[in-house]
């Protein structure tokens, strides 16, 4: 009995032994968006390529697969994906729409083309094949992807975001985990074309929700595979961050946030933005991802474009914000995708950022600041605007702004949010000094920045702001200022 008893023991410390050395396999979690973040360098945007489309000449369902070159771009290859990488970007979004090859089955339910579904995917595999981290998203589809829009009709955009993503989650399920899913591209407030609304804002969110729950069930590296969400219009500040809800999530730290920001400040002015998102990320917990900025082949001043590149990529940096550059294979090109050379100024300027810091005088104006009348747009003449409501920013109360001696020159910026949300700088007239004018900016749909050359022998400016969408009385501006809703910034250089 005592020798059986020996032997028993003896089996089962070796089959104990067998449990500790050969442990049952599980599924290692993939990276957490805290690590993919860190991770991520300076990125490149596929742009104008798998997202090109012609709506009019094609029927919708069809796969449609010469359209990838329809905006003048080549065909996507290895070389070009090995190309780029070799620049130093270690990521890549890939823009893809997809509407335009897709179809509804007979109960209405939308579906994509399984050729297109192949050549995306041949796509990312080129550059995972590279090392690379990619991001890929849903770009141009707002016949079926958009906020501000009915009720019933939001209910049609629900189901079309969760089948459309069902399906690409479901043929890219075993892909690589540095493929993280971007839901949407600049959701447009349809209600209000390119505006802030509340309602729109809060159908976005709940468009995230459901990007996040479907991409979740469909399994796979799915399961907690990082992802990204957008505010409405992927904008940077103001209404449309505070507005913004981060999902839910079945699985910790697997989501990122991203914003589009197209600043054209080039020195030290654009910390005001950087700084306002660092603050947002903090908020709301993690990381943001910029993924559309540039400049074109046109910025002014042109000597300054690479500086301008240069010291975005290292303030942002410094703010713990990850940038992708837009690259449309056109005005915002830094690569040759047919020639397979780039701009080395401009590349070298992201991949080896440095700050720049100008000098110049600084003005940030108040209630006190302004003239309540506009400016003849012939002429730039100063006159009354008693119907509509334009200011003109002074700090004298002549509506006239001195040009400092020696300035070559100079950033405006509006920053607008609450009830000054659709106001933006529409005029931006120069003068010499007997008021002959020397040139002007004059945009119908405004703009909240923008740098300008100063021409030899102007001696002051007039910037005029006002909404192209609600009339603005000397009252409401005034209301406006007091509670910081709206914000005019000007700095000489």
């Amino acid at each position: 009995m005592r020798k059986l008893m020996s032997v028993l023991l003896a089996i089962s410390i070796i089959v104990a032994s067998l449990f500790i050395t050969n442990p049952i396999e599980t599924k290692a979690a993939g990276p957490t968006a805290r690590e993919i973040h860190a991770a991520i360098g300076v990125g490149w945007n596929l742009g104008n390529s798998l997202d090109a489309h012609h709506a009019k000449s094609v029927k919708a369902g069809e796969p449609n697969l010469s359209q990838e070159t329809i905006w003048g771009q080549p065909r996507v290859t290895q070389q070009l994906i090995d190309y780029v990488a070799s620049l130093g970007f270690n990521t890549i979004r890939v823009p893809v729409t997809w509407y335009n090859h897709s179809y509804r089955d007979e109960n209405g339910t939308l579906h994509v083309r399984q050729e297109w579904l192949a050549r995306v995917k041949e796509v990312v595999d080129y550059c995972l094949a590279d090392n690379l981290y990619v991001f890929l998203d849903t770009h141009h589809d707002g016949s079926i992807i958009r906020a501000g829009v009915s009720d019933s009709e939001f209910n049609q955009v629900k189901a079309d975001s969760a089948a459309l993503w069902r399906e690409i989650a479901t043929y890219f399920a075993g892909s690589d985990y540095r493929l993280i899913f971007e839901s949407y591209n600049e959701v447009d407030n349809i209600a209000k074309s390119w505006q802030y609304g509340k309602k729109a804002a809060e159908q976005v969110n709940e468009m995230n929700q459901i990007f996040v729950d479907t991409v979740r069930s469909t399994g796979g590296n799915n399961a907690d595979r990082v992802l990204m969400v957008p505010t409405l219009l992927d904008k940077n500040s103001g209404d449309f961050l505070t507005s913004f809800v981060l999902p839910r999530d079945s699985v910790s730290d697997r989501l990122l946030v991203t914003v589009h920001c197209y600043s054209q400040q080039y020195d030290q002015a654009i910390e005001n933005i950087f700084s306002g998102l660092e603050n947002f990320s903090k908020k709301i917990g993690t990381g943001i991802v910029i993924g559309e900025w540039g400049s074109n082949t046109k910025y002014s001043p042109a000597q300054f474009r690479g500086v301008h590149a240069s010291n975005y990529i290292a303030r942002a940096t410094a703010h713990g914000l990850k940038c992708i550059y837009w690259d449309n294979g056109s005005n915002y090109a830094i690569v040759d995708r047919k020639a397979l050379t780039c701009n080395r100024d401009m590349v070298d300027a992201i991949t080896h950022p440095r700050a720049y810091t100008s000098s110049g005088t600084e003005i940030v104006f108040n209630a006190a600041n302004f003239l309540y009348k506009t400016i003849d747009q012939k002429t730039g003449a100063i006159k009354e605007d008693k119907h509509w409501g334009t200011i003109l920013l002074s700090t004298d109360g002549s509506g006239n702004i001195p040009v400092p001696q020696g300035a070559s020159d100079f950033y405006v910026q509006l920053s607008r949010s609450g009830s000054m949300g659709t106001q933006a700088i529409h005029y931006i007239y120069l003068f010499d000094s007997a008021g002959n004018l020397l040139s002007k900016v004059n945009e119908w749909n405004g703009f909240t920045e923008r740098t300008v050359e100063i021409p030899s022998g102007c001696a002051f400016v007039r910037i005029g702001i006002n909404s192209a969408r609600t009339a603005t009385s000397k009252a409401d501006y005034e209301a406006g200022f007091a509670a910081g809703e709206i914000v005019p910034y000007l700095k000489f250089r």
